[in-house]
């Protein structure tokens, strides 16, 4: 077997061993937290969170990006992963003043 075959092959095996190995890691925050946010949140940032109602359940996932349009506006979307009820997956813009609070936010995209 080639060199190079054989060390992508340890490589693929060592992350598809990590992402087992980080599972229960991340159920047991998911459990206890909520909500798994990395970056700030009127910025770029990632956020992975439980969704516990009586009618529905499962996971959402929302990210930012800064908005093309304007530099005090980011561009967000929600991905919604459900096991009970429904979720409808959704775009929105949200504009911050100079102290951060929250100026407008629309349900479509900047």
């Amino acid at each position: 077997m080639n060199v190079w075959l054989r060390r992508l092959l340890y490589l693929l095996l060592l992350v598809i061993w990590l992402l087992v190995m980080g599972f229960p890691v991340v159920a047991a925050i998911l459990a206890t937290q909520g909500e798994i946010q990395i970056g700030e949140r009127t910025e770029r940032h990632v956020r992975l969170f439980l969704i516990q109602e009586t009618d529905d359940g499962g996971l959402a996932l929302e990210w930012t990006r800064p908005a093309t349009t304007a530099d005090a506006c980011r561009q967000g979307k929600i991905v919604y992963f459900m096991w009970k009820g429904d979720g409808e997956n959704a775009s929105y813009c949200t504009c911050y003043d100079a102290s951060g609070a929250v100026v407008s936010s629309e349900p479509s995209p900047c």
